[in-house]
C-alpha cells in the first residue's frame, strides 16, 4: 500500500513539473480571475473596504481601524 501512494505521489509531482515546465517554455499566461485585483484593491480601499490614511488604517472589517 505504502508503495502504491508513493508511485502515485511521485508520477502526480513529476507530472506537475512538467506541465510547468512546458508551460514556461511556451510562455504560457495565467488565467486572470480576479482574484489579484480584488486584493490589490482592497489594499487601496476597494472592495474590502480597508486601507491607509498617514500609515494607519481607516477602517475595513480586515483590522477594525486600529
Amino acid at each position: 500500500m505504502k508503495k502504491t501512494l508513493l508511485t502515485a505521489y511521485l508520477v502526480m509531482g513529476v507530472v506537475v513539473c512538467s506541465w510547468f515546465t512546458v508551460a514556461a517554455a511556451m510562455g504560457w499566461k495565467a488565467p486572470d480571475f480576479g482574484v489579484a485585483k480584488a486584493l490589490s484593491e482592497g489594499s487601496r480601499g476597494g472592495s474590502y473596504g480597508g486601507g491607509t490614511y498617514g500609515g494607519r488604517s481607516i477602517g475595513g472589517s480586515w483590522g477594525g481601524g486600529k
